[in-house]
């Protein structure tokens, strides 16, 4: 698959700017808490650099049920391993229930990362899902001091996944808590370097969104034309 290669060639990417740093060239290291680092480079925690991390409320809880058309409501087994979204699996909430759940109101370019049950998944949000809530086994993160697309970057890379694994609640069904996500430390480069790993890799990013956009017109033409030749038997 298309997005397959593409996310391949990000994680390479990633792995030879962050882990590596041969993609630097010949530069200077420094010491950090977290070992040596590319001078002018420095580490800062996810929460730090997001305007919100936050999490949703299942509707019955407030005594609300779900409807059959409305807004979205998105939920973990909603988002697929591949970082797309099983529209087929989102329920919906009306209007009301909506302005209730105001602070899991999900935004474009959030990451939805699930946080309960099958952990980790993770999802960039576009506007072609909204308008759309989630529920408490989805944490919302929205970035605000670097681009959305570098830090999904860093989740395609695995940066997270020995931090989360090491920090997960083992109870009845595993889970991350919120604090356990704003705590990731995040290696940032200086904002030239920044600009340079972005110029490689935003284009990777909005290529797979463009295929995934194509992926799910195809299959609501494949739904159209099913329907309409059930009718016509």
């Amino acid at each position: 698959m298309i997005n397959d290669n593409l996310e391949a060639t990000i994680k390479t990417v990633f792995k030879s700017w962050f882990l590596d740093f041969d993609a630097l060239g010949n530069i200077e290291f420094v010491n950090s808490p977290y070992g040596l680092i590319p001078k002018g480079w420095y580490y800062e925690l996810l929460g730090n650099i997001c305007k919100c991390v936050t999490k949703g409320t299942t509707p019955t809880t407030l005594g609300k049920d779900f409807t059959d058309s409305g807004i979205n409501f998105i939920r973990g087994e909603s988002i697929n391993d591949d970082h797309s979204f099983n529209r087929d699996l989102f329920s919906h909430i009306d209007n009301e229930t909506d302005v209730l759940l105001k602070r899991s109101r999900i935004h474009e370019n959030d990451i939805l990362f699930t946080i309960a049950g099958t952990l980790g998944k993770f999802a960039l949000v576009d506007n072609s899902i909204l308008p759309a809530n989630t529920n408490q086994a989805v944490a919302i993160i929205r970035t605000n001091k670097i681009m959305p697309e570098m830090l999904y970057s860093y989740f395609i890379g695995d940066w997270q996944i020995e931090f989360y694994k090491r920090n997960t609640q083992q109870a009845v069904q595993a889970n991350l808590s919120l604090g356990t996500i704003k705590n990731l430390p995040i290696l940032l480069p200086d904002s030239k370097n920044q600009a340079q790993y972005m110029h490689i890799i935003k284009p990777l990013i909005i290529a797979i969104k463009n295929n995934f956009a194509e992926i799910e017109m195809l299959h609501e033409l494949k739904n159209r034309v099913l329907t309409k030749l059930s009718l016509n038997r």
